[in-house]
């Protein structure tokens, strides 16, 4: 029996219980792929970004000199998964294309920031938009944890999720992962975050209303999933049959 579930573990059972059973419970080696190391990149790069000493970027420049400092860490946290990603067999050109599109991706991000940022005030406007970074949550009640991305707790507390992935869309998984979120933070802090925004880096950001039925749902699926995975027996893990081939 898993203790701690997590958004991701969640949404494994609900796609598959028989994988849920092979990545949790018997532990089995998971196989790395490009899309979920670039993906670790990114979240890395977009983590580290906001230690940089704002005080030496100029107002007239600093568009361009964040970027310099953006694609640096991207170059940076590439190299330094190099082992991963030649593990991988990829052709260069392959390794190539993800590293571009890596790169656009940030460079949308840093479009998103900049239209926010207040360069007049630069240093002042820059510290207000610094979020807290990936900020672990845990509920004994609910026996679950998280970690979030990005939470801005000015005006309105706003918690936020990276998405590396092809499609700008909000699917059942981001809305079941956003509202535990939503749950974890208000279980630590007794308050409801505003709002959950979902930025998908290659496309740009999407909300999420945060209201009670999404935190119904999400206390529901947290205590129904612990029920589900009390055993350790393969039997009680099924194949989903639009997943029998996995």
């Amino acid at each position: 029996m898993r203790e701690v579930q997590s958004p991701s573990s969640i949404n494994t059972y609900l796609l598959c219980p028989r994988k849920y059973f092979y990545t949790y419970i018997a532990e089995l080696p998971r196989k790395e792929s490009i899309n979920l190391i670039r993906g670790k990149i990114a979240h890395n790069v977009l983590e580290d970004f906001f230690d940089l000493d704002v005080n030496v970027i100029s107002k007239e420049n600093c568009e361009q000199e964040f970027r310099i400092i953006l694609f640096d860490l991207l170059k940076q946290k590439w190299i330094g998964k190099k082992k991963q990603i030649f593990n991988l067999n990829l052709r260069n050109e392959e390794i190539g294309f993800y590293f571009r599109e890596t790169q656009l991706m940030l460079d949308n991000w840093l479009h998103g920031f900049i239209d926010k940022l207040d360069t007049s005030n630069l240093i002042e406007s820059f510290n207000n938009l610094k979020p807290r970074r990936e900020e672990r949550f845990f509920s004994d009640k609910y026996k679950v944890q998280g970690f979030i991305d990005a939470i801005h707790e000015g005006e309105e507390i706003k918690i936020v999720d990276y998405k590396t992935g092809k499609r700008f869309e909000i699917n059942g998984e981001i809305r079941r992962q956003m509202g535990i979120y939503a749950l974890l933070y208000k279980e630590k802090n007794g308050v409801v975050p505003n709002k959950a925004v979902v930025n998908f880096l290659k496309f740009g950001e999407k909300e999420i209303e945060i209201d009670d039925a999404l935190l119904d749902d999400a206390k529901k699926i947290c205590f129904d999933i612990r029920q589900l995975t009390e055993s350790d027996d393969i039997a009680d893990y099924p194949i989903k049959m639009e997943n029998r081939t996995m």
